[in-house]
């Protein structure tokens, strides 16, 4: 009887070949190698390489699920520490893979249709700050800047541990992160 292997281990094994290799020189010999099935099982499953690659990016924002953290409580400290806590939780885990997805999706036109997965998770915590703009608690500007201000620094602290310098950098105080952020942003 055939081995049976769970998605969640090819997904994995995926991530880890992407984050090693880069996604041009990630192998499906590697990955079913390090997934411990065979090549032949992932192409029966996934169809190729960008398939399997899609469907790991889409498995790892469902985990995520920085939607879910998303929601308006009126509390703004209190919503945008929730999601910045999430998407720090995320970085720690899967940020490399991001990284490296996210730079090398331009250059492949086979993954260009999953990068609309990322961008929803940003639309998701712009639509909380865009609340928040619209309230008056905030200062009024484009709402995907106002994410890439909040998770900027996050993102920046995940790149300099990804090149291996932890050392540099302590970890970020999320709270002060997001009282800074609020500070800069509270509409006077």
């Amino acid at each position: 009887m055939p081995k049976i292997v769970e998605d969640e281990t090819i997904y994995r094994a995926t991530v880890q070949m992407v984050i090693e290799r880069g996604y041009a020189g990630a192998t499906t010999k590697q990955i079913a190698e390090a997934a411990g099935t065979s090549e032949v099982t992932l192409f029966r499953k996934y169809g190729n390489k960008a398939q399997l690659v899609k469907q790991a990016i889409a498995a790892t924002l469902e985990q995520m699920d920085i939607e879910s953290t998303t929601f308006y409580s009126g509390d703004a400290a209190a919503d945008l520490l929730r999601v910045v806590q999430r998407y720090q939780e995320t970085a720690d885990k899967s940020g490399q893979f991001f990284a490296i997805a996210m730079t090398e999706m331009p250059r492949y036109p086979e993954l260009a249709d999953v990068l609309h997965k990322p961008l929803n998770v940003m639309s998701s915590i712009g639509a909380l700050l865009a609340r928040y703009q619209a309230e008056g608690v905030l200062r009024t500007e484009h709402p995907l800047h106002a994410v890439a201000a909040l998770l900027g620094p996050l993102n920046s602290a995940t790149m300099i541990r990804a090149a291996s310098l932890e050392d540099a950098l302590p970890p970020i105080d999320l709270q002060s992160h997001v009282a800074l952020y609020l500070n800069g942003r509270i509409r006077s």
